[in-house]
C-alpha cells in the first residue's frame, strides 16, 4: 500500500512539473508585446543577416555567370521581362552570352556524370527525351517542344547559359531552382555536354573498340 501511495504521489509531481514547463512566459508568433516600440513580439531579422551556409557569393557556382554579371541580369529581368508565351529558344535579354562562364565550378568526374544522368532522367527526360532531341513524352501530348541539344547554337553556348536555364527558366521552361540544387544542376549540365559530345564525336578520334561497337550497333539496326 505504501508503494502504491508513493507511485501516485510521484506521478502527480511529474504532472505538475509538465504543466508548469508547458506554460512558459514566452510569446507565440504574431502576438503583441508592450516591450518593443512597434508592439510586435516577433522580430525582423537584422538588415544584412544571412543564414549560415547561405551567403552564396560564388556567382560562378550559384548563377553560372561571371562575377558582377548577376546584378546586371537581375536589372535586365526587371526592366525587360520575357513576354508570356514566348517560344523556347527565342533570344532573351537575360541570357547575354558574354555574362556566362564556360567552365564548371568543380571537377567533372565519372561519378558527377552518372549523378547528372540520374537527375536528368528524373527532371529533364519528360521534355527533352533520353537523347536530348526534344521529343519527350509530354511533348508528344502537346507541351511546347524544346530545341534539340544538338543544334549548333546549344552545342556552342557557355555551360553557364545551360545552368541559368535550369535554375531560372527560359521561355516555356519553368525554373527548377526549387527542385534541383546548384550542385545537381551543374551535374545535369555536365551530362548534357556528354550527350552532345556523344552525338558529334569526331570520327578521326574514334578508337578501334569504339568503331567496332558502332559497327555492331549499325548491324543491329539494319537487321531489325
Amino acid at each position: 500500500m505504501a508503494m502504491v501511495t508513493f507511485i501516485f504521489g510521484w506521478s502527480a509531481t511529474l504532472a505538475g512539473c509538465q504543466q508548469q514547463m508547458a506554460d512558459q512566459p514566452s510569446y507565440r508568433p504574431l502576438e503583441t508585446s508592450s516591450f518593443f516600440a512597434n508592439g510586435q513580439a516577433s522580430r525582423h531579422l537584422v538588415a544584412g543577416t544571412v543564414a549560415r551556409g547561405h551567403l552564396e557569393i560564388d556567382s560562378h557556382f550559384y548563377t553560372g555567370r561571371k562575377p558582377g554579371a548577376n546584378r546586371q541580369a537581375e536589372t535586365e529581368r526587371t526592366e525587360h521581362p520575357l513576354p508570356v508565351g514566348q517560344n523556347v529558344g527565342a533570344k532573351s535579354p537575360t541570357l547575354d552570352e558574354k555574362q556566362f562562364v564556360d567552365t564548371f565550378p568543380y571537377p567533372v568526374t565519372m561519378q558527377v556524370l552518372e549523378h547528372g544522368r540520374d537527375r536528368y532522367m528524373i527532371f529533364c527526360v519528360v521534355c527533352h527525351d533520353p537523347a536530348g532531341t526534344g521529343n519527350g513524352k509530354i511533348v508528344e501530348r502537346g507541351y511546347t517542344r524544346p530545341p534539340s541539344y544538338h543544334i549548333p547554337r546549344l552545342r556552342t553556348v557557355p555551360v553557364g547559359h545551360l545552368f541559368a536555364v535550369v535554375s531560372e527558366g527560359y521561355g516555356s521552361m519553368p525554373s527548377y531552382a526549387g527542385q534541383i540544387s546548384p550542385r545537381d544542376g551543374w551535374a545535369i549540365v555536365a551530362y548534357v555536354r556528354a550527350l552532345q559530345r556523344s552525338q558529334h564525336f569526331p570520327a578521326d578520334q574514334l578508337t578501334p573498340d569504339m568503331k567496332a561497337e558502332m559497327g555492331k550497333a549499325s548491324s543491329g539496326k539494319e537487321g531489325s
